[in-house]
């Protein structure tokens, strides 16, 4: 499928909301997938492939985002499920970046709080706050970008810890995770990558499961915006121009 002309979204979207703002993901051209959610729905501004999701788990609802719309997950939000082809391929080299903001973290109880990924038996791929330890806030735990059950390698899990901690619980956050042969990196807000070399190929055929899933429907709240996949690995300096941009205007 053609990529999705963002004109025209954002465009309805303004209309809707009456502003005549029109958002554009940070280097459009290399962009494969992007969600922003501005137009109170979870269908891709741009797809290569398929941009209206698979099936949504929970209930859909959105609120004030980063910049336009944002979707709320959690207990009473929303888990959405997309078509992986062409839309998000671990086969190139690629960055997922998106933004995420807590909602009440530190008062209310529940388990691990998943943000993205694969979610299958067959091969897990997931980015997500552990349950534990419970009696740290999940602002103040580490980011786990865990892979498990998958035919080709055994599970494994990289670790980076949340920004800002608790003195910054309830701001707004950027995630991004890329992925080249033999390397992944994981960058938080504008602070250096982490970066981890690795002996295994981060393939398709390593997570047969056709869908990804954006967001989650239970335990804690959070909002998420501006997802968004590219198809090339973007350097530690275009995600600090990301993150400072997105961040210019928020109080």
């Amino acid at each position: 499928m053609k990529k999705v002309l963002l004109f025209i979204t954002c465009c309805i979207a303004a209309a809707v909301y009456g502003s005549d703002v029109i958002y554009y993901p940070e280097f459009e051209d290399s962009v494969s997938f992007y969600a922003s959610f501005d137009a109170a729905s979870p269908d891709a501004d741009i797809s290569e492939g398929r941009e209206k999701p698979v099936n949504v788990v929970g209930k859909l609802k959105f609120a004030d985002g980063i910049r336009g719309k944002a979707l709320f997950c959690g207990k009473g939000g929303a888990n959405v499920r997309y078509m992986r082809k062409d839309n998000f391929t671990f086969n190139r080299p690629g960055t997922l970046l998106f933004f995420i903001k807590g909602i009440d973290w530190k008062t209310t109880p529940g388990s691990r709080i998943f943000f993205t990924g694969f979610e299958s038996g067959k091969g897990f791929f997931g980015l997500q706050i552990p349950g534990w330890p419970k009696q740290i806030c999940p602002c103040s735990r580490e980011l786990h970008v865990s892979f498990m059950y998958s035919k080709k390698f055994k599970n494994k899990t990289f670790f980076a810890q949340m920004p800002g901690g608790e003195a910054e619980c309830g701001k707004w956050h950027m995630i991004a995770f890329s992925w080249a042969p033999g390397q992944l990196r994981v960058n938080m807000d504008n602070l250096p990558g982490k970066t981890y070399k690795v002996d295994f190929d981060l393939t398709d055929d390593a997570f047969p499961i056709q869908v990804f899933s954006v967001g989650y429907s239970s335990d804690r709240n959070f909002l998420l915006d501006e997802y968004t996949v590219y198809n090339r690995r973007l350097s530690d300096g275009e995600l600090v121009e990301i993150f400072n941009k997105y961040m210019k205007n928020v109080k």
